[in-house]
């Protein structure tokens, strides 16, 4: 019996999820990333990668909220925001992550998310879901997902943590050697609006220069072992 209810609030939950969802794209309450966002986060390296590779890359970003989640807010300019922790119904209805985690230490909060809350200069409040790589409308996102919410740092807190944790010791001129081992298996996992940033990058990098120059030491490496 517990199960079926579970299955039933969980078809429930997709239904009314995907007539919402479907709305807000017809009525432009949910997209993708914006240029200027992308444009500011590609100057931003977090290692070897720029921020913006990293956020458009499912699979670099799904499953890491808290970390993107905040990453993100890089990208936001002087626009006012705040980031939120809470329980969401897309985890918290899903039976598979009932089972795998509501046992476990995480039970109390295992439905727990991190999103970015912008606020534009017009008074417009968007929500940036880095796990799917889309902007919703505020108000709409909290209907998809009926946010229970556990934590929020403004501003100027998560300022103070972002730049203490995520941005040390980034310097694209020794990374970027990293990369040639590193872009091959990004590539297979690109969304639409990717392939031109990628480009972009290899460009400022110099990337075909510092493939035949890897491929060449490695080369003369083999020669004199």
């Amino acid at each position: 019996m517990a199960t079926k209810l579970k299955e039933m609030k969980w078809k429930l939950h997709k239904k009314r999820y995907d007539e919402l969802f479907n709305y807000g794209v017809k009525h432009g309450l949910i997209g993708a990333y914006d240029k200027k966002l992308i444009e500011n986060l590609s100057h931003i390296y977090y290692g070897e990668l720029p921020a913006s590779i990293l956020l458009l890359n499912g699979k670099l970003s799904n499953g890491h909220c808290y970390d993107r989640g905040t990453l993100v807010i890089l990208g936001f300019g002087d626009d006012d925001f705040q980031v939120v922790d809470a329980d969401i119904d897309s985890l918290r209805l899903n039976p598979q992550y009932i089972d795998e985690y509501r046992s476990g230490n995480r039970s109390e909060h295992f439905a727990n998310h991190c999103f970015a809350e912008r606020t534009l200069k017009d008074g417009t409040k968007l929500v940036y879901g880095t796990s799917v790589g889309l902007v919703f409308e505020k108000s709409l996102y909290y209907k998809l997902e009926n946010p229970k919410i556990t934590k929020i740092n403004d501003k100027e807190t998560t300022l103070k943590f972002l730049y203490y944790d995520f941005q040390q010791d980034s310097d694209i001129e020794r990374d970027k050697y990293a990369l040639p081992l590193i872009l091959p298996n990004i590539e297979n996992c690109l969304v639409p609006t990717q392939p031109f940033y990628l480009e972009q990058l290899k460009q400022e990098i110099d990337y075909d220069d510092i493939y035949k120059e890897i491929h060449a030491d490695m080369k003369a490496k083999r020669f004199l072992s």
